[in-house]
């Protein structure tokens, strides 16, 4: 059996691009026919099963500056399509890439899964504030979806929206486990003294946040938090790092006062090294479906505060076993005292981040894998409609 992933994003700094990489290296030890097919401009890890078209354009999507959208010839895509004959073509991303894959593959009679990997819809409303445009986009949603065999959810929360909002029968949704590789972020990348070369002492409190530092990821928020932190703990020296892309990095100037740094976007072993040598993870969002770098920061063995809004608050303290706090969304007061309570115990922030670690057991990349893979077995050997 052969899968092909249509991917409107792969190199991008998201945790859907990094899932799809990591479906596909694990495929190869699989011995699973897996093929992904993009057009990018950015930096991806060069792999024969992957299949990087040229686009006819490019330009940033409007609401969504971080991730581009590339528009193909339909005869380059047909052509890809056709080429690979795949069993099942699997639709990662509702843009020009993955609608244009949506159509030639039901032309052809091809049977499509697809994931729900982002809240578009939300995404929507919090970058423009319009509410009648998020309408708009959950039916466009509704419209794509529709005719899909199984579409996979990356959290049980999601399932309801994904039916209430976008009309998606249950029967067609399916719960894919979420995953991280424990390889990848681990606290044995720890380094001491990491952040001296940001100016930090060596008793200083290193707060992380890593992903879009955009309108979506509540990051407004997060910088009032960190203000009302500072103000509480005078006498205690810490440090607020956003790594990643997006238009508040142009706040740098205004907020170097408040020991905040942008570090832009951090990849590959860096990334690991950041994660493991930070003390906290704080992590704002009220519309992500899952919350990948939640699970990365914990594989780094680091308490974490998650808004009790979306999926990652199904990531932290599982099995009743506590990793952070999960703090109700835009509730200043109580993310002040959960990052308070973090910043003030070392020895909480130790023990919660091992639990953490541990959970993560449960979290390993390579139970989604399979899961993914059996998923797509069974529907390629169910008897068509």
């Amino acid at each position: 059996m052969r899968v092909c992933i249509f991917t409107d994003t792969l190199g991008d700094l998201n945790g859907v691009s990094r899932f799809i990489q990591d479906m596909g290296r694990l495929a190869q030890d699989y011995k699973f026919d897996l093929q992904i097919v993009t057009a990018t401009a950015k930096p991806f890890p060069e792999a024969p099963y992957i299949h990087n078209l040229k686009p006819l354009l490019r330009f940033p999507m409007p609401v969504y500056r971080e991730l581009d959208l590339a528009f193909v010839t339909e005869k380059c895509l047909e052509a890809k399509l056709l080429e690979l004959d795949p069993d099942i073509v699997h639709i990662s991303t509702p843009g020009p890439l993955g609608y244009k894959a949506r159509s030639l593959a039901r032309r052809y009679g091809y049977r499509v899964m697809g994931t729900y990997h982002t809240d578009i819809s939300a995404y929507v409303g919090l970058n423009t504030g319009l509410q009648l445009l998020r309408r708009a986009t959950d039916r466009f949603m509704a419209r794509f979806y529709e005719g899909f065999a199984h579409i996979f959810t990356r959290s049980r929360e999601y399932a309801a929206v994904m039916c209430g909002d976008i009309g998606i029968p249950p029967d067609r949704i399916s719960f894919l486990k979420p995953g991280t590789d424990l390889r990848t972020f681990s606290p044995a990348y720890r380094e001491e003294g990491y952040f001296s070369r940001y100016g930090a002492g060596r008793r200083a409190v290193n707060v992380l946040y890593v992903g879009r530092v955009s309108p979506d990821k509540n990051i407004l928020f997060l910088l009032e938090v960190w203000k009302e932190l500072r103000r509480r703990l005078p006498e205690t020296e810490c440090h607020l790092y956003l790594a990643g892309e997006g238009r508040y990095r142009r706040l740098q100037g205004r907020l170097r006062r408040h020991n905040v740094r942008f570090l832009g976007p951090v990849v590959g072993k860096e990334l690991s090294r950041l994660y493991a040598s930070s003390d906290l993870f704080l992590f704002p969002s009220v519309a992500d479906t899952l919350g990948q770098v939640v699970m990365e920061a914990q594989a780094s063995a680091l308490p974490v505060v998650v808004s009790d809004m979306g999926g990652p608050k199904s990531l932290v303290n599982f099995n009743g076993q506590q990793s952070g706090f999960i703090a109700p969304g835009n509730d200043l007061e109580a993310w002040v005292l959960a990052a308070e309570t973090l910043v003030k115990d070392a020895t909480l922030r130790r023990k919660l981040g091992k639990q953490g670690r541990d959970n993560m057991q449960f979290f390993d990349i390579e139970h989604s894998f399979r899961h993914f893979a059996a998923t797509h077995e069974a529907i390629w050997k169910e008897p068509e409609a």
